[in-house]
């Protein structure tokens, strides 16, 4: 990996070139991967290699941000949780088409690779979220940390929400080889990941990073209700889809909670952090809707063949 970072050419990333913008996300998420979860010291990434994470990087979040500034109103007035959840059912990711053709028409084999597309977020979530706490303030860390424990399954492992997905995955026949699934991703799908790993792992980004969570857990409830009506569709079997079932109602309390005493409290006391709160918040939607398009893309091609 070292070798070929010292040998790329960087460009700016804007011309939106599908195999490149593969490339590039695909070795960035290999580098923060190395960066939050290797163990093994002599793989760790040297001085050369994290300046050319940090070339790659800022050619990337520069143009993310610039093209969200341009179409979204990044300092408008975050007075309350209304205006935010306004903001969240104007975009065209809510209620996506992706989830109504779960819903409707996909097969076992769609399902099942919308699963294995979902899974490396959602298997390394609970150490993303883990990370958000550092740094806070105390009325913030408590909220945090109730998350962690719902993420925990309230202190029971086999209820933990890692152990749920899994389960999930084994009762679909589907095993979990991470380096595979992020061969076969699209770059939308690499680009969504990456985006939890720049924002989790610099401070400065704190902000960026609740507005990015929140945008997830408000996102998410809809999408899910219709998802486990496709599970229960497709499979006569019993298929435990615990996972989903516990997002769908716990994500809704969880996406108040962070609004109103973790952005809310932080905003009133910094309110020019009022557009880092946007940018993340807006990132998010960008990156899950091109995610979604490209699955449901591919899905709709599938079926034309």
């Amino acid at each position: 990996m070292q070798q070929s970072i010292k040998n790329l050419s960087i460009v700016s990333l804007q011309n939106h070139d599908e195999a490149q913008s593969k490339y590039f996300q695909r070795l960035l998420n290999q580098m923060y991967y190395t960066l939050l979860f290797g163990e093994d010291a002599s793989t760790a990434l040297d001085l050369s290699t994290l300046s050319q994470l940090k070339k790659i990087e800022t050619a990337w979040i520069e143009s993310a941000q610039r093209d969200c500034l341009q179409y979204y109103p990044c300092d408008q007035e975050v007075s309350n949780g209304e205006v935010v959840a306004a903001a969240l059912k104007k975009h065209r990711v809510y209620q996506h088409k992706l989830f109504d053709f779960l819903l409707h028409e996909a097969g076992m084999e769609d399902l099942k690779k919308f699963i294995l597309s979902e899974s490396v977020l959602n298997l390394e979530f609970f150490d993303y979220l883990a990370l958000s706490i550092i740094g806070v303030p105390d009325q913030a860390k408590s909220e945090i940390a109730a998350n962690l424990w719902d993420e925990a399954g309230r202190g029971n492992i086999q209820q933990f929400h890692t152990t749920l997905f899994k389960k999930l995955m084994e009762d679909l026949g589907l095993r979990y080889d991470r380096q595979n699934i992020i061969e076969n991703m699209t770059w939308e799908g690499l680009a969504g990941i990456n985006l939890f790993s720049y924002f989790s792992i610099y401070p400065f980004n704190k902000m960026k990073y609740f507005g990015l969570l929140a945008a997830t857990e408000m996102l998410d409830p809809p999408h899910y209700h219709k998802l486990i009506k496709a599970i229960n569709r497709i499979f006569n079997q019993k298929i435990d889809h615990t996972y989903y079932v516990e997002h769908e109602i716990i994500d809704i309390e969880h996406a108040d909670g962070w609004l109103q005493k973790v952005i809310l409290p932080e905003l009133n006391k910094n309110p020019h952090k009022t557009r880092d709160f946007w940018l993340g918040f807006y990132l998010r939607l960008e990156s899950a809707e091109k995610y979604y398009n490209s699955l449901l893309s591919s899905f709709m091609t599938k079926q034309a063949a």
